[in-house]
């Protein structure tokens, strides 16, 4: 970031990847309280705007919950192939 800039306001992190940390506490669910406190920290938002916005959240995390409950295993994508475009340098 350049000198005298402001720094971003928030990073963007995909839904999926909030309801699987959702799932990993232990808390399907968010309380009336943390939806306050988005709300404060916000200072925009009401704390309404936030629980409608979590609700395909919280119960992906719970649909989550349940599969890994249920023995599923999760693979992950595997890294590209494409490592580099010229070989190794030989060391002398």
């Amino acid at each position: 970031m350049a000198k005298g800039a402001d720094p971003p306001t928030g990073k963007m992190v995909p839904a999926d990847c909030v309801s699987v940390l959702l799932m990993a506490i232990g808390n399907t669910s968010i309380s009336k309280a943390q939806f306050d406190m988005m709300s404060a920290l916000d200072g925009t938002r009401t704390a309404s705007s936030f629980e409608h916005q979590f609700r395909s959240i919280t119960q992906k995390a719970k649909d989550l919950k349940a599969r890994v409950d249920q023995g599923e295993e999760f693979k992950p994508v595997a890294p590209s192939k494409k490592r580099g475009k010229y070989p190794p340098r030989p060391t002398f």
